[in-house]
């Protein structure tokens, strides 16, 4: 059932290319102002779905929505309340960034000098007003991401797809874009593809994680962290802690304990427990009765990369 308040929503959405499927029965509902992440490996069907949402391809079957309108119709409706940026951006060579984002405003309606103040305003947002007047043939390929992004927004989208939008930018660059990111979901949806794990867990909301075209979860970012959860701690030692393993897995509280080598040359004890503050309070107890010498003890801590590679290895 089709449901207008949703920002956007897919139903069973597939592609096939040739004996390849490249995107199988998505079905996803994000909510509006919100910022849905698009998590997946290289060629796990990323961009299929954001041209399918965009308008630029067609399924092989299924349904895709941008607030109650098909998103691949041939009616205008739905092209005027959308942005994208791909993954890699392109413009006119003679033209300067002011000239580019003037002319896509005008051809989204506006007038004149509407579209030069609306040009002017972006190329601030985005962090390339110094660039205004250089040609785009002249911009280093983090210039014209950052372009790229400003052309996005002509218009005022309701709905922004971003494809890997700070592939190409400096650590600093990818800071300030994923800040305007964050912000922009006060008046948009921002629908965001990236392999980067770091960068979903720093500014969504929503995350979706595919792979080989399959959707293995859709869900509120922090719903996901709590259903793959382990309560447990790290604990650095400098010796080898074979001798106290047996004792710590007898403990009632105890689900699983292992420890590594790592590089600096100490021992990682790892123990998931089921009773967080009895089981630190004893293990701890163990530790130092058994004449060991602790370096560090700290909370385990789910992150998106764990769960990414849990559900990525089935």
């Amino acid at each position: 059932m089709i449901n207008k308040e949703l920002a956007i929503q897919t139903i069973n959405l597939k592609k096939d290319f040739n004996n390849l499927t490249a995107l199988n029965n998505l079905s996803i509902e994000v909510k509006p102002n919100t910022v849905y992440g698009f998590l997946g490996p290289n060629g796990s069907g990323k961009t299929t779905a954001i041209r399918l949402l965009t308008g630029l391809s067609y399924p092989s079957s299924g349904h895709s929505y941008i607030y109650g309108y098909e998103s691949f119709a041939k009616d205008m409706q739905v092209r005027r309340i959308i942005g994208y940026l791909p993954d890699v951006p392109s413009f006119f060579n003679f033209m300067s960034g002011l000239q580019y984002l003037t002319y896509c405003g005008q051809i989204f309606g506006l007038e004149y000098n509407a579209s030069q103040k609306q040009a002017h305003e972006l190329l601030e947002l985005t962090g390339i007003k110094e660039a205004t007047h250089r040609h785009t043939n002249k911009y280093s390929r983090g210039m014209k991401q950052r372009l790229g992004l400003a052309a996005a927004l002509v218009g005022k989208p309701k709905v922004v797809f971003l494809d890997e939008p700070v592939s190409a930018l400096d650590p600093i660059g990818r800071a300030n874009v994923l800040d305007i990111i964050r912000e922009l979901k006060t008046n948009t949806t921002v629908f965001i593809s990236t392999h980067i794990l770091s960068d979903i867990e720093r500014v969504c909301d929503q995350v979706g994680i595919i792979d080989h075209g399959n959707l293995l979860v859709s869900k509120d970012i922090n719903d996901l962290k709590k259903d793959y959860s382990k309560k447990g701690f790290e604990v650095k030692l400098s010796e080898d802690p074979t001798s106290i393993l047996p004792i710590i897995r007898n403990e009632e509280w105890c689900v699983e304990a292992s420890y590594a080598l790592d590089n600096a040359g100490s021992y990682k004890l790892t123990v998931y427990v089921t009773e967080e503050a009895r089981a630190s309070k004893e293990l701890q107890q163990i530790i130092s009765l058994n004449g060991y010498n602790m370096i560090s003890f700290n909370t385990i801590t789910v992150s998106l990369e764990n769960i990414f590679m849990k559900l990525a290895r089935g």
